[in-house]
């Protein structure tokens, strides 16, 4: 049982969450690989309740402050159920206190030894606000008890209360202030729909790029064209938000004055937003619409950039000529197209100026995989995994209803969760190693990059998705670029050294993805995680005999080598781009360290 069940209100279920996604990240990122995790009682109690379930977990954060909570399990990934506060001791007090949010995140960064630069000062701030977006969330879906995240594919995009679990600001959105508001009907959460705006552009500028079809065919489907003035302009849609921003620059006020461009307001289609909060899901339409947003949503600001919008199109070709192979490693894997772009820019103007509208009004058009499998039969596998208004997993419920045994205990039986896992496995884990070992091709298999496709709750095949963040290996990978002409900047974005991709591989696939699944899996039932991932120990040998390829990597992992963990916390910490995120190691989840034990059933 999760301590945050005892809380109701809204900013309680908030502080729990954004407390336990720090506590992920300072676990994982800084504690485990620096040794000063223990699973023990600190020497001095004072000032702690009388009172404490669970397992201690003792992290010496540095000669002058030490933290404590307690923990359903035992685990050397660092992957918990929290069972208390969370307490802070520093060698100027005698006591333990409980502190909020803030006076925790401002400890640990007075107190940060290790860093050698000075922390980012906008840090607790990025964290506060990401609470607050919580709470708002949070009360959302207490109003609306029916809410059903995992009851079809819109419903999971827009069903994901809390973020990522293992960053520091989790629901942190950026916007301007005067744009601000408590339930903006531009968060996905919130569950609205809302029209895009819509801008008007002349012809001459247009650039239209599309693989496998003719690029006029693909204008319909990026804004309403019966908007357009006359046959000589051309209409495209953009976030409300980016809409907002995009007015606001000069040169676009001085050409809407001339008539450059036409600012047709919020005249488009309604859409609803889904969970990277600029992809546009609209019903009946054959594509998503993935525009740029200008915003810092969790880590990264969400324009496309002029070298993604590129790259994006040659993955596609790429993707589309593997999957005529027929590769039976890849039998079980399923990806979104992505064969179009669009963007104006000016015929006039700087090269940068150029650049700079390209990427404010670029967009890429993503295949509407709903309409190749149906909406009811699509999951977002991070709604999969995530928690509900009261930071309960959501997952259990949904196998005990594809099991069809009404009347059974609330939790379904452990057998019936392992079934199910190692199918999700089977369509998980073959293809996201196929395309690496077999074909040099570095997805992101994090959960909000997955979808599962299913059959009446049963996993049948995993869809893998965002073209613009695929990598090439730079020993195999590369070779897909035979035959593409490509600015060498555009080229250069897109290769990866092999041990660069392995890292980006494994991390996303195990720690964010499957150590997850396995924590949601396993609640209130601690014991239940090793089974589990020994399941996953079966399924990654049966990968490895018909890999038919060398797989040095995945044999080291095998034999009890270290995962590595992308440094979200220290990212962040330190106000850097995502695209510079460091990795750390994490032992082994199948070769437990004898001091750590195995994991532990409560108390």
């Amino acid at each position: 049982m999760s301590y945050a069940r005892y809380s109701r209100l809204p900013g309680e279920i908030s502080q729990h969450a954004s407390m336990h996604a720090l506590l992920n990240c300072i676990i994982k990122e800084v504690a485990i690989p620096q040794g000063t995790l223990f699973y023990r009682w600190p020497s001095c109690l004072t000032g702690l309740p009388n009172q404490l379930y669970g397992t201690p977990a003792l992290i010496e954060w540095s000669t002058t402050l030490s933290l404590l909570v307690m923990v359903d399990r035992r685990s050397n990934i660092g992957s918990h159920y929290f069972l208390s506060d969370i307490y802070l001791r520093t060698s100027a007090l005698s006591r333990w206190q409980a502190p909020d949010i803030a006076g925790l995140v401002n400890a640990l960064l007075e107190h940060c030894e290790w860093l050698d630069d000075t922390p980012n000062g906008e840090l607790v701030d990025q964290i506060l606000q990401s609470q607050g977006v919580m709470a708002s969330i949070v009360g959302h879906a207490t109003e609306q008890p029916k809410l059903q995240p995992l009851s079809d594919y819109r419903s999971s995009e827009q069903g994901l209360w809390f973020g990522h679990p293992n960053h520091p600001t989790p629901k942190a959105r950026q916007w301007p202030a005067h744009l601000r508001q408590d339930k903006p009907p531009y968060a996905p959460e919130f569950g609205a729909t809302t029209a895009l705006h819509q801008f008007s552009f002349p012809l001459e500028g247009l650039s239209a790029q599309a693989n496998r079809m003719d690029a006029q065919e693909i204008l319909p489907f990026v804004a309403d064209q019966r908007k357009a003035e006359n046959a000589q302009r051309v209409v495209l849609s953009m976030h409300p938000v980016q809409a907002v921003l995009f007015r606001q620059d000069v040169k676009v006020a001085e050409m809407i004055k001339e008539g450059v461009i036409g600012d047709l307001g919020k005249s488009g289609w309604r859409a609803a937003p889904t969970a990277s909060m600029r992809t546009w899901y609209i019903d009946g339409q054959p594509w998503f619409i993935k525009g740029s947003l200008n915003v810092r949503i969790t880590n990264c600001v969400r324009k496309n950039a002029w070298y993604e919008l590129e790259s994006t199109l040659v993955i596609d070709r790429i993707m589309h000529r593997l999957l005529q192979l027929k590769d039976a490693a890849l039998e079980t894997l399923c990806v979104a197209q992505e064969p179009a772009t669009v963007h104006w820019q000016p015929t006039n103007g700087s090269d940068e100026q150029k650049q700079w509208f390209r990427e404010q009004t670029g967009m890429i058009l993503r295949e509407n995989f709903c309409q190749r499998y149906a909406p009811q039969n699509c999951l977002l596998s991070a709604s999969l995994f995530a928690r509900d208004a009261t930071l309960a997993p959501m997952i259990l419920a949904f196998i005990e209803g594809a099991a069809h045994r009404p009347g059974q205990a609330t939790l379904p039986a452990e057998w019936q969760v392992r079934q199910w896992f190692q199918a999700y496995l089977r369509a998980l884990v073959a293809p996201v190693m196929g395309l690496f070992f077999r074909h040099g091709i570095a997805m992101e298999p994090h959960l909000q990059n997955c979808v599962l496709i299913h059959e009446q709750g049963q996993p049948q095949k995993m869809l893998l998705r965002d073209f613009e963040g695929v990598k090439l290996t730079s020993d195999k990978g590369v070779d897909w670029l035979a035959g593409e002409v490509l600015d060498p900047r555009v080229e250069a974005s897109m290769i990866y050294s092999r041990e660069k991709g392995w890292n980006r591989v494994a991390y996303c696939l195990f720690v964010n993805h499957i150590a997850e699944a396995i924590l949601a899996l396993s609640w209130q039932r601690p014991a239940l995680a090793d089974l589990l991932w020994h399941d996953t120990l079966e399924e990654l040998r049966h990968v490895r005999k018909r890999l038919e390829v060398p797989a040095p990597e995945l044999d080291a992992l095998l034999k009890g080598a270290s995962l590595p963990c992308k440094t979200n916390f220290k990212l962040r910490l330190m106000a850097k781009a995502d695209r510079q995120a460091q990795y750390v190691l994490l032992p082994n989840p199948w070769h437990l360290n004898p001091v750590m034990g195995q994991e532990v059933a409560y108390g």
